[in-house]
């Protein structure tokens, strides 16, 4: 046989609970750990029917497994044929609960059957959830302590023998596999929404057009970087661009081919930008470039080789000729962010004023 060919077989088990639920969606992980109890469960009932019958002689303890093997079938088919996952974990966990209660009064103490009282806790808190998982683990764990209190006076003591080896092994296997299944399922929630802040935090300041900055992050830096400029006395420029007769372009060709026009400009004017500038969009077909370190002839060099580049570019499939008018504003001692925005904005009025396809700056107010 093939691994492929076994691969198959192993994906397509009677144990398979086929679902919709994706790896970053809890009920994904509740489904799996199911899965993986209802195939144990099963293995395990169905071995020590066995077992119990032919080479313990527990013949009490052979018809709970059968019970128990019986009950883990009805669950697993009820599972994979309506997916009621609350109603499937409650079966689930009774089965488990009731099962362990009737083994601890059977076994008396024997064969360490104690160990798998430790199970219940870790497989309630997953399958149902913090509030009920604790509520029947304390019910349960109370209720097995006064039955031990009250009635091990009379048990015989037990040696270590191979029934023993047998629970400790399973125990301890059983106990591995869940904590495994739980730190995994943990570790991918944590990755997942860890991925997905990132993702959110993006978006928060992107503009999802262009891909650009947005304007509340340009809001943001601008006044961050206006403080470290005052602060550590460098210049800063602010330049606002503006894509001229835009409304022309998208009345002759439509918005479609008006936001395919800006997404080119957007990268355009971020193959010209420096490293150090922060570029986003102002709003519509408007701009802005923080520039720090930036005197006035560095800001007005910067707005000229942009003005330049997007005047040779052609866009789009339609071969759209498109230029720039552009406003520019170096930091003077009293500027605010207000003020620095708002002398940009003149330059890019008298930009306009003068037949576009140009760059002025905006009065200084020193």
């Amino acid at each position: 046989m093939s691994w492929q060919v076994l691969r198959t077989l192993v994906h397509q088990g009677w144990w398979v609970i086929h679902h919709p639920f994706e790896r970053q969606d809890p009920r994904y992980w509740r489904v799996q750990l199911m899965q993986s109890l209802l195939l144990i469960l099963q293995v395990y009932s169905g071995a020590f029917v066995l077992l119990n019958l032919t080479l313990f002689g527990y013949f009490d303890m052979a018809i709970a497994n059968l019970c128990v093997f019986a009950a883990i079938l009805a669950i697993q088919v009820d599972l994979r044929k309506n997916l009621n996952l609350d109603r499937s974990a409650i079966a689930l966990t009774g089965t488990i609960v009731v099962f362990l209660g009737i083994y601890l009064a059977i076994a008396q103490g024997r064969n360490y059957s104690f160990i798998w009282l430790s199970l219940v806790p870790t497989i309630s808190f997953f399958l149902l959830g913090i509030r009920r998982g604790l509520y029947v683990s304390v019910l349960f764990l109370t209720a097995s302590i006064v039955f031990i209190v009250v009635f091990s006076s009379g048990w015989p003591s037990y040696e270590l023998n191979i029934p023993s080896y047998f629970n400790i092994a399973l125990s301890l296997f059983a106990l591995l596999t869940i904590s495994r299944h739980y730190e995994k399922s943990r570790t991918e929630a944590f990755a997942f929404l860890a991925k997905r802040n990132q993702e959110l935090e993006i978006l928060a300041v992107t503009d999802p057009l262009t891909q650009l900055f947005n304007r509340s992050h340009l809001d943001a830096m601008l006044e961050i970087e206006l403080q470290r400029a005052k602060r550590d006395k460098t210049d800063l420029s602010v330049l606002i661009i503006d894509a001229d007769q835009f409304k022309t372009l998208n009345d002759s060709y439509g918005h479609v081919v008006g936001d395919e026009v800006l997404v080119e400009l957007s990268s355009l004017l971020q193959s010209c930008a420096r490293a150090t500038d922060v570029l986003g969009r102002w709003g519509g077909e408007e701009f802005l470039i923080i520039a720090p370190k930036t005197g006035e002839d560095g800001a007005v060099e910067l707005a000229e080789k942009i003005r330049v580049a997007v005047g040779r570019h052609r866009f789009t499939d339609e071969d759209l000729h498109l230029t720039l008018s552009i406003g520019s504003a170096t930091l003077s001692p009293t500027d605010t962010q207000i003020s620095i925005i708002q002398r940009a904005d003149d330059g890019l009025y008298q930009a306009k004023h003068d037949g576009r396809n140009c760059t002025r700056l905006g009065k200084s107010t020193a």
